[in-house]
């Protein structure tokens, strides 16, 4: 049987990370009522920027939730639920403030996210297998 404190960090972790992502659409809204472009980016690279830092957060952060939410359901202590959730969330804002940048190369905030993301990702895999197995 689970423990359903083991879903208070997941609820919470899931709701700053989509909150993170309504912030992120609006942000895009926003802009494309200033650029007054309905569809595409109207070669304004704010906008495209905008775009694709509410995209980028849209293809990881469900992932992520759907793994964090099938660690609690394998029992994994609540700190562990809380470190990949509030990683994930400070992993995402970081992306997202780097991609918004209009700089020479990559931000490090940027690739500070990016690689946060990926070790998350890593280690919710793992942790996944590990339960599953042992």
């Amino acid at each position: 049987m689970m423990n359903e404190g083991a879903l208070y960090p997941v609820a919470l972790w899931a709701a700053l990370n989509l909150g993170l992502m309504l912030l992120l659409g609006l942000n895009v809204s926003r802009m494309r009522v200033k650029a007054g472009v309905g569809l595409g980016t109207g070669d304004d690279p704010k906008l495209e920027r905008a775009i694709r830092a509410h995209g980028n957060n849209t293809e990881y952060v469900p992932g992520l939730l759907i793994g964090l939410g099938l660690l609690a359901l394998l029992q994994f202590p609540a700190w562990f639920l809380h470190t990949v959730g509030g990683g994930l969330f400070v992993a995402r804002i970081l992306q997202a403030h780097g991609i918004q940048q209009i700089t020479e190369g990559v931000p490090v905030t940027r690739a500070a996210g990016n690689l946060l993301t990926w070790l998350l990702y890593l280690v919710t895999v793992v942790a996944l297998l590990y339960g599953i197995w042992f």
